[in-house]
């Protein structure tokens, strides 16, 4: 009997269309066509196959109809009030160990001082806003993280980012929308990994940057996942360095191609519908930004998409940073790259990589530039 009000409801949804646009733009006779056998399905599959944005309103209406009646997971995805939260699958313990095995394999043998920051994800910060089933299948980011260090201890140099993310939880430190960390997420990051990175430098502050919001319409990839209309649209903000004039230069390498920038925000690809790609240009293989500050070290950074969110505030600090994506990189951008051209070496990824692949294992192919 309880599917009765389901197969109803899934009626009523794909028959949402003849009401809307009203009975007299259809005309069902007894001969027709559409009340033969499996005619009206099909009719209404070719009808919603040219009518997609009825297809993105049903899809709405179904999802909310699901919350209001109590549904707060769809598609790994967790409904919380006017934000989206991703849930993340328990940890695959044998990535966990490769990962840590190989950071300390690298930072033993290349002999460069090495650091290390696993960044939390958004369900672990904002935790208080999971329904309260979640919280009790969620994975402890924070003991994970604090279990990796602690076998680190002595040997490479670690950014704990879980306190000062969690102690400020209440700001826009995520999207709501988009499974990353906003531009003052990244800033809070920053405010760890700078005084562990560049000694001597002045410690991070706000009033160093020109605050812009370029687009406060943005509905990410969680949403494309769980279109909860009472989801509430992202701010894309840029940060702007305003105490000393910079100017820089992003050169990207993907498969052998370039690609040069000479803004850490190349805003013209808002117009393309690249929208996250207006940080440093997007994740490619090789992401290299050389600026004309005072400084004159350079980082190695290997990371995922959480490192562009906090980049543009390293940026200013170095001459040259390189991002590098273990994930994409292939034979000829493995052999443009050398230790030796290096005087730091950062391994910065969110704790969802770090737990389920062994990407950052793979860095240690590259010890084998030190002894060219």
């Amino acid at each position: 009997m309880k599917r009765i009000p389901s197969v109803l409801l899934g009626a009523a949804l794909l028959l949402l269309p003849f009401f809307l646009l009203g009975a007299e733009s259809f005309e069902v006779t007894a001969s027709s066509p559409l009340l033969g056998s499996g005619g009206l399905l099909s009719y209404l599959e070719g009808y919603l196959n040219v009518s997609l944005p009825w297809v993105d309103k049903m899809a709405e209406l179904n999802l909310s109809i699901r919350a209001f009646g109590g549904q707060k997971e769809y598609n790994q995805v967790f409904i919380c009030g006017d934000e989206l939260l991703r849930d993340i699958d328990p940890p695959v313990e044998h990535s966990l160990r490769e990962n840590t095995a190989s950071i300390l394999e690298f930072a033993e043998q290349g002999s460069i001082p090495t650091y290390c920051m696993i960044i939390p994800t958004a369900s672990a910060i904002r935790q208080e806003s999971l329904p309260p089933f979640a919280k009790t299948q969620m994975v402890n980011q924070k003991q994970i993280i604090e279990d990796v260090y602690s076998q680190m201890v002595g040997r490479v140099t670690v950014a704990d980012v879980y306190p000062v993310l969690f102690n400020a939880r209440d700001q826009y430190l995520y999207y709501r929308t988009e499974d990353n960390l906003t531009s003052l997420g990244g800033f809070y990051l920053y405010t760890v990994l700078g005084p562990k990175l560049l000694e001597g430098v002045a410690r991070p502050s706000l009033s160093d940057y020109d605050i812009a919001f370029v687009k406060t319409d943005y509905y990410g990839s969680l949403y494309q996942k769980t279109p909860y209309k009472e989801a509430r649209a992202d701010s894309l903000a840029i940060f702007q360095y305003t105490k000393t004039p910079r100017q820089y230069l992003v050169t990207k390498r993907q498969d052998g191609a370039l690609k040069t920038y000479h803004t850490l925000y190349p805003l013209h690809l808002l117009d393309l519908g690249r929208e996250m790609d207006i940080f440093v240009g997007g994740l490619s293989a090789v992401t290299t930004i050389q600026t004309n500050s005072p400084y004159k070290a350079s980082l190695l950074v290997f990371g995922d998409k959480t490192a562009l969110t906090f980049l543009p505030f390293l940026a200013n600090q170095y001459s040259t940073v390189t991002l590098v994506d273990l994930f994409q990189l292939g034979s000829q951008e493995y052999e443009s790259l050398s230790l030796l051209d290096y005087d730091q070496v950062l391994f910065a990824y969110s704790i969802e990589t770090f737990m389920h692949y062994n990407t950052p294992s793979r860095a240690n192919r590259l010890l084998t530039t030190l002894e060219e």
